[in-house]
């Protein structure tokens, strides 16, 4: 590969993780208020639970599952540190690693994964979209709020993908940032993905 084109490569790669790293200082008050407000949902919905628990428990529910939300967003954020999420963002990419090796040391072991590959090229879609590893990064918040909720007595609802037994992690884009800030984000980052995804299939 030209000289030209290999450090034209690394720069759309830079570029892809400076969005994420955007992305994710703005995700954590996003997803931490999202929380908060799914499990002020369940409270109003099951009330007359939260009566029952009387004063002590109420205190004690909530300052349980608000350093369960400390803790999720935190497992969260260390999960979108990762940048092969960031550069290889589906759930189910279907890529085929090709049969050569040997790559020369002075090349990065990252380029050499993206050019060892046959890439598809399929348009990375919402954030919200199921086969998204970010998305997918963010429902799993649900393994530290779920069960705080069930501790305490709270009746689950139906088994929902990415949203745990309770539906307190946000299903949706609108319910996770009403503000649309995180939608923005998302775009930019599309955006240089996108760039970064086409530089590696002509590289290749």
């Amino acid at each position: 590969m030209e000289p030209d084109r290999y450090a034209e490569l690394e720069r759309a790669r830079d570029a892809v993780l400076a969005e994420a790293e955007v992305f994710r200082r703005e995700l954590e008050p996003a997803l931490a208020a999202s929380l908060r407000s799914g499990f002020e949902r369940i409270c109003s919905e099951q009330a007359g639970h939260v009566a029952d628990l009387g004063e002590a428990g109420q205190r004690a529910v909530l300052e349980a599952f608000d350093g369960a939300v400390r803790s999720g967003v935190a497992a969260t954020l260390r999960r979108l540190e990762e940048a092969e999420l960031w550069l290889s963002p589906f759930t189910a990419p279907d890529l085929l690693v090709a049969s050569e090796a040997g790559w020369p040391i002075s090349v990065p072991a990252w380029l050499a994964t993206v050019l060892g590959r046959r890439r598809p090229g399929t348009a990375l879609g919402a954030l919200d979209d199921p086969a998204n590893r970010v998305w997918v990064a963010i429902g799993a918040a649900a393994g530290t709020v779920d069960p705080v909720l069930q501790e305490f007595g709270f009746a689950p609802t139906h088994r929902r993908i990415g949203g745990g037994w309770f539906g307190v992690v946000p299903r949706t884009l609108p319910r996770l940032d009403p503000s649309g800030v995180l939608q923005r984000r998302w775009r930019r980052y599309r955006a240089s993905y996108e760039r970064y995804e086409a530089l590696a299939r002509l590289t290749g």
